[in-house]
C-alpha cells in the first residue's frame, strides 16, 4: 500500500505492480555518467504508472488534505505534465549532447535547455509567487551546474531541502568559495520513481547569489581534500549520507534533517574552519496515513568541515513521549537572534500540530537541558500570569503559531504546522515564517520578535497538483539581506518526488 503521505517513500506500489507484469518496458539500472535517451515505449509505461500512482494518492486524500478533483480531471493533467516533462527531458539531453558548433539548430537547442520545466502548467501559481527552477533531479540546464543531480551525484529523486548559511568568509587565494549555503535533503534515491540506491539524507553546497534563474550546485570532490566541492561523496558521483544510524539509538525507517544553523567559534585544530554546523533532524519509526507518522526521537549532529561528516551528539536526543514536552520538539526551526540567543522552534511528529519556541546561547547548542522554553501569557480567575521563559522543562512551552482561532479556527489558514522555517527579513524589518497547513497551502506569518505575536497567515501559494510541502527559507534571498523584495524558498514536489526553487515578490503579499 503507497503512503499519500509527501514525506513517505513507498515501499510497495501500484507502479512497482505495473512494472512487474510488464517487465520489458522496465527502465534499466541508469549509467549515470552519461546522457540516456529513453524510449517512446518506456515513455508510456511512465506515463500511465505516473498516472496510477497519482489517482491512488489523490484517492486516498486523508484529513488535512484538500478535496481531490475528478478522477478524469487528475489523470489527464498527470498525463500531460508527464508528457512534457518527458520531452523536455529528452530535448535537453540531446542539446547538451550537440553543443559544439555555432549553427542555428545549436543556437535553438541551447534555447531549449534552458527551459525551466515548470510543474505547473502557469509557473506563476499565484499573484505573488511563481516556479523558478529545480534543484535536483534529472533536469538539465544550460548551466551544467543547474540541477542534473543524477548525472553529477546519483540522486535521482529527494525532498525537503532545508538551507542556512555556514557562517565562513570567503578567501579570495582560494579557487573555491567557502562563504556558501548548505542544503540537507531527506530519502534519497539514485534511481526513478524511488527505485536504486536509498540513503537517508545528503548535503549540497553553493555559494550562488543569483537566485532568479535557479541555484548553481558545484561538482563534486572525490577524494580532493576539498570540503566545498557540490556534496560530500562516496564515489565519484555518489552523494553520501551525512548522517547515519548509531547501534546505540533506536531503529529508524529514515532520518530526515529539518533545520540547520551555523556557530562561530575560534579557529583551533578541531575547529580549522572556525565555524560548526548544527542540523536538527527527525527519526522516523513508522509511516501512517496523509500527514500522519511517528519519530522515535529527534537528535541534532555537529560537524566542523563545512558539513563533510557530521558527528550524532547523545546529549543532543530528545525521544518522543507523550509524557514529556519533548515531543513537540521532533521537527526543528533555527533562527538567530539579535539577544545572542539561537531561537529553535519545534512540532510533533506529523502535520497535525502546532509550533512551539525554545531558545539557547549557541554555546549549549546541544544540551536540552539547558534550553529555555517559552510560556505564553494566560489569564485565569486568579489573574494574569505574565509570558516567561522556562529553563529546561520542554512541557511548559505553550503553542505560539497554529491550533488557535475558535470553534472555526481550523477553517482558516495556517491552522496546523508543518515542516516550517524562519528567518529575520530585512525588507520587512520582521521575522517570517513559512509552512505548510492543513490545506496543504504555503503560508507566511511576521512578528516583531521570535515569539510573536505572530500575524495572521497569509497564503502564498495554495495547493499545487502533484503535492507541495516542505517550504525552506534561502537565506540569501535579497529580502533576507535587506537589498529587495525578493524572497525565494525551497519546496518539495511529492509527484516528482524533487525539490525546486520558488520565488515571491513580497510587495504583492
Amino acid at each position: 500500500m503507497v503512503s499519500p503521505d509527501p514525506a513517505e517513500p513507498p515501499r510497495v506500489s501500484l507502479r512497482s505492480t505495473l512494472l512487474r507484469a510488464a517487465p520489458e518496458t522496465a527502465a534499466p539500472e541508469r549509467q549515470i555518467d552519461r546522457p540516456i535517451d529513453r524510449p517512446v515505449v518506456k515513455a508510456v509505461v511512465e506515463v500511465a504508472r505516473s498516472m496510477v500512482d497519482w489517482a491512488h494518492q489523490k484517492a486516498d486524500a486523508g484529513q488535512g488534505q484538500t478535496a481531490p478533483p475528478p478522477f478524469l480531471f487528475a489523470l489527464l493533467s498527470v498525463a500531460r505534465r508527464e508528457l512534457e516533462t518527458l520531452s523536455a527531458a529528452r530535448t535537453t539531453r540531446v542539446a547538451t549532447a550537440s553543443l559544439t558548433t555555432d549553427t542555428p539548430q545549436a543556437a535553438a537547442l541551447a534555447a531549449a535547455a534552458v527551459t525551466p520545466y515548470s510543474p505547473w502548467l502557469n509557473p506563476q501559481v499565484s499573484p505573488s509567487t511563481n516556479f523558478v527552477s529545480w534543484v535536483t533531479g534529472g533536469y538539465s540546464y544550460g548551466d551544467p551546474l543547474k540541477a542534473n543531480t543524477v548525472d553529477r551525484f546519483s540522486v535521482w529523486g529527494t525532498d525537503v531541502g532545508t538551507m542556512w548559511d555556514n557562517g565562513m568568509v570567503d578567501d579570495p587565494t582560494t579557487p573555491y568559495n567557502e562563504h556558501q549555503v548548505l542544503i540537507a535533503v531527506g530519502d534519497t534515491f539514485s534511481g526513478p520513481n524511488m527505485t536504486g540506491r536509498h540513503i537517508f539524507n545528503t548535503l549540497f553546497r553553493s555559494s550562488d547569489t543569483n537566485l532568479s534563474d535557479g541555484i548553481t550546485i558545484p561538482n563534486g570532490e572525490w577524494f580532493t581534500g576539498n570540503y566545498f566541492g557540490g556534496a560530500p561523496l562516496d564515489g565519484p558521483v555518489n552523494a553520501r549520507p551525512i548522517i547515519n544510524p548509531e547501534k546505540w539509538l533506536p531503529s529508524s525507517v529514515t532520518m530526515i534533517p529539518t533545520a540547520g544553523v551555523s556557530v562561530n567559534v575560534p579557529v583551533t585544530k578541531d575547529t580549522p574552519y572556525g565555524t560548526i554546523q548544527y542540523v536538527s533532524y527527525m527519526s522516523v519509526s513508522k509511516w501512517g496515513s496523509a500527514g500522519k507518522w511517528t519519530t522515535n526521537y529527534s537528535a541534532m549532529g555537529y560537524s566542523t568541515d563545512n558539513g563533510e561528516n557530521f558527528t550524532i551528539d547523545p546529549k543532543s536526543i530528545r525521544y518522543n513521549s507523550f509524557l514529556s514536552g519533548n515531543k513537540n520538539f521532533q521537527q526543528s526551526a533555527f533562527v538567530k537572534g539579535d539577544d545572542g540567543y539561537i531561537y529553535a522552534y519545534g512540532t510533533p511528529n506529523g502535520r497535525q500540530g502546532a509550533a512551539y519556541l525554545s531558545r539557547v546561547t549557541p554555546e549549549n547548542i546541544l544540551d536540552p537541558s539547558k534550553y529555555e522554553y517559552y510560556k505564553a501569557a494566560s489569564k485565569s480567575w486568579l489573574g494574569t500570569t505574565p509570558a516567561s521563559w522556562v529553563k529546561g522543562n520542554p512541557s511548559a512551552a505553550t503553542a505560539i503559531i497554529g491550533k488557535s482561532g475558535g470553534f472555526l479556527g481550523f477553517t482558516k489558514p495556517g491552522y496546523t504546522v508543518s515542516e516550517m522555517s524562519v528567518q529575520y527579513n530585512e525588507y520587512l524589518g520582521k521575522y517570517i515564517i513559512l509552512y505548510g497547513d492543513q490545506n496543504n497551502s504555503i503560508v507566511m506569518r511576521t512578528a516583531d520578535t521570535p515569539e510573536g505575536a505572530w500575524s495572521d497567515a497569509t497564503v502564498l501559494m495554495t495547493q499545487q497538483s502533484g503535492g507541495i510541502y516542505a517550504p525552506m527559507l534561502h537565506p540569501w534571498s535579497p529580502s533576507t539581506l535587506g537589498t529587495g523584495s525578493d524572497l525565494y524558498f525551497n519546496l518539495s514536489l511529492w509527484s516528482s518526488y524533487n525539490v525546486m526553487l520558488m520565488h515571491t515578490d513580497l510587495t504583492k503579499v
